[in-house]
């Protein structure tokens, strides 16, 4: 189980946890199927080494956080808030659910959690992420969330012989009114 609860849904279904050690394995096969790997650009092969490399700079980094989505107590996916803004108020996201849980509604509720603690602990203005064109479910999931489609920079991505778009989308704390699914 990783570690304690940051944060939870009013039902206690889904949590966020702080990205522990413990995580690695998981983080590691996860992020290594091809389904997921494609969608994230990790065209290169992740061993437990690579994923606690990983994790001991962004741990040592004040600019983000990385959470376990839980459902409640097993890890289904992962959510970072990452260069984060307080001078102007910002922030990056993105998210990735372990493809045997799709689906289940982890993703969206998770992606509130960590919207939720980023306006009302960090007090930030505005969150932004990248979603490629070919991910629709996570279009779906921004969409849902109230985040708004602000742009498009074109064939921006190479995954698996074509070029594709990157969509950006924006949330400003005042559009926020928390997760209603």
């Amino acid at each position: 189980m990783p570690g304690p609860v940051f944060r939870a849904t009013d039902d206690g279904g889904v949590t966020l946890r702080p990205r522990q050690a413990e995580d690695h394995e998981f983080v590691r096969d996860v992020t290594n199927r091809p389904e997921v790997r494609r969608l994230m650009r990790n065209t290169t092969p992740k061993n437990a080494q690579a994923v606690e490399d990983e994790f001991e700079e962004y741990a040592d980094n004040d600019d983000g956080a990385g959470f376990c989505i839980c459902a409640p107590d097993e890890p289904v996916g992962h959510i970072g808030v990452w260069n984060i803004d307080h001078v102007n108020g910002t922030a990056w996201m993105g998210a990735w659910i372990d493809p045997d849980h799709h689906g289940e509604g982890y993703a969206p509720r998770g992606t509130a959690l960590a919207i939720d603690w980023a306006f009302e602990e960090l007090d930030l203005h505005r969150l932004n992420t990248g979603v490629y064109e070919p991910n629709r479910p996570s279009q779906r999931v921004m969409e849902k969330l109230g985040f708004v489609r602000e742009g498009v920079q074109r064939e921006s991505i190479y995954i698996e012989g074509a070029y594709y778009d990157t969509y950006h989308y924006g949330l400003l704390r005042h559009e926020w009114d928390g997760y209603q699914g």
